[in-house]
């Protein structure tokens, strides 16, 4: 029996579409683990293209030995099968590449877990190809209608992981419905050439939805969780250390002690201390929400504070886990966007975005620090949080941010969240203050603080001042952006310090 023109393309059409959603759903199951960043990215197109490049080899050899119809719907069942023994192991996989960091962990789990269903979904364009190969006259046409189906199946896959499939399911189950796919389509191809056991494969796809991550340490638990555009937001709790975070993929982006609901991390209470700088300031633009600890603390000292924040995941979640609420505007946007749409002048605007270890590069580039001067009123003042280094062989990224700032500002200091003195080589958070007037910070004899950590902090942040002689060098501009590669070191420090700050099997939830 002969495979028809007809079931050929809808074949290839269907194995198209699979490649690219492999490859997105990828980044949706290793970033959690190593932050969704270019080591992921990288991992996961050098994996693809590779695994793609084997599977047309080996295809048009197998072709070659045994042009059969049955063959290339085979090839399809295993793809699938193959996806679901990957989400039968993702957890020790990726549990295991851990232990290579922030490079190489992404491309060994990439390779373990993509590259065998990868490798199959490669083999069906040289098969169908060979097996719609009838007329020599016509083999031109035969080979690039086949390649065209392939790839609109991929520009349809794309399109509908993105924007249907992701938003709407989480990571696993997604993961399964492809699988499902495959494994339709292949099984129902054998089964019209005398394979009906095929069909058999579909139990896989439902034994797969049955896989889970480890389980917990003792005190620590999964409050909430939500799949984003953006990745995966998570409330955990660990009643250990009383202290509930706010993960956003390989981050904490945000962390409070849950005995009284103030902020756990200290370098928050620089930033807040903007209100010593600017007494008078009465309306605030904070970029980057994280648990929304910075508009509660500026609203109790009389300012209002609109927030942008892009993730919508993570704005449900501090509202209704960590007591975030404003008086302000909140927008739902990316930052960039915003700046450039707003004709809001604001006093302050505080700049405290961040995942994955690092600060998009796209939000600090010479033309967003002047958008932001514009919309500042006069003597208004940008605070900007940083993660970085301040002195030794990584610091040029805080010094390149540093002279970026320079060049829009006239007055610019920057202060580390602790004694430089201490670990001065380590990672730590930078907040800059800049501004064109005088920066002063008075704090008044009768002064109120949220708590002794809070006073303490900002009574003695001032004398952590960093980055006060920086070098001649290049700026963060969009056309020259080096802040991707300067930022790496950071990157890998941070991946570091997270698996110290959260158990492994949180990552792997």
């Amino acid at each position: 029996m002969t495979l028809g023109r007809a079931e050929l393309y809808l074949v290839v059409f269907i194995a198209g579409a699979a490649v690219l959603a492999v490859e997105i759903v990828g980044t949706r199951i290793i970033g959690p683990v190593f932050g969704v960043d270019l080591f992921v990215w990288a991992a996961l197109l050098a994996v693809t293209l590779g695994s793609l490049a084997v599977g047309y080899y080996a295809g048009g050899v197998l072709a070659d030995r045994r042009p059969v119809p049955r063959l290339v719907g085979g090839v399809v069942v295993a793809a699938g099968l193959a996806l679901c023994v990957s989400r039968w192991i993702t957890s020790v996989v990726l549990g295991a590449a851990m232990g290579l960091g922030p490079r190489g962990g992404p491309l060994l789990s990439a390779v373990l877990l993509f590259a065998p269903c990868l490798t199959a979904l490669g083999m069906v364009g040289p098969i169908a190809v060979r097996l719609a190969l009838s007329d020599a006259l016509v083999a031109g046409r035969r080979v690039g209608s086949m390649y065209a189906v392939s790839t609109a199946g991929s520009v349809l896959g794309t399109l509908l992981i993105a924007f249907v499939f992701l938003p709407a399911f989480d990571t696993g189950q997604t993961v399964v419905g492809i699988a499902f796919m495959l494994i339709v389509t292949g099984g129902v191809s054998l089964a019209r050439h005398w394979r009906a056991a095929a069909l058999v494969a579909l139990i896989a796809p439902a034994l797969a939805l049955g896989s889970s991550p480890p389980p917990l340490p003792s005190g620590v638990e999964v409050l909430d969780r939500a799949q984003s555009l953006y990745g995966a937001v998570q409330v955990i709790d660990d009643t250990n250390r009383g202290v509930r975070f706010l993960r956003a993929d390989h981050s904490v982006i945000g962390a409070q002690f849950t005995a009284d609901g103030s902020a756990a991390f200290s370098f928050l209470h620089l930033l807040e201390a903007v209100r010593f700088a600017r007494p008078d300031a009465k309306e605030v633009l904070q970029i980057g929400l994280g648990i929304g600890s910075l508009p509660r603390a500026l609203e109790h000292a009389g300012m209002r504070v609109d927030v942008v924040e892009i993730d919508p995941a993570v704005v449900r979640l501090a509202r209704s886990h960590f007591g975030f609420s404003s008086r302000g505007r909140l927008h739902v946007e990316d930052a960039r966007t915003f700046l450039h749409t707003t004709d809001e002048r604001y006093d302050v605007v505080l700049h405290d975005a961040f995942t994955g270890g690092t600060t998009p590069e796209h939000l600090l580039s010479v033309e967003v620090v002047e958008r932001v001067h514009a919309i500042l009123r006069p003597r208004g003042v940008l605070v900007l949080n940083f993660v970085g280094f301040h002195d030794g062989p990584h610091a040029e990224a805080s010094r390149v941010v540093a002279r970026t700032l320079r060049a829009v500002f006239r007055n610019v200091q920057a202060f580390r969240d602790s004694d430089p003195a201490d670990a001065r080589h380590e990672l730590a958070n930078v907040a800059f203050f800049a501004t064109d007037g005088p920066l002063e910070f008075v704090i008044p004899s009768d002064a109120t603080f949220e708590n002794a950590r809070c006073e303490r902090a900002q009574r003695s942040f001032q004398r952590w001042e960093v980055l006060k002689d920086v070098p001649a060098g290049p700026l963060v501009t969009d056309a020259n952006n080096p802040l991707g590669r300067l930022q790496l070191p950071a990157a890998a420090q941070y991946f570091a310090a997270m698996n110290e700050l959260l158990p492994r099997a949180v990552w792997l939830q």
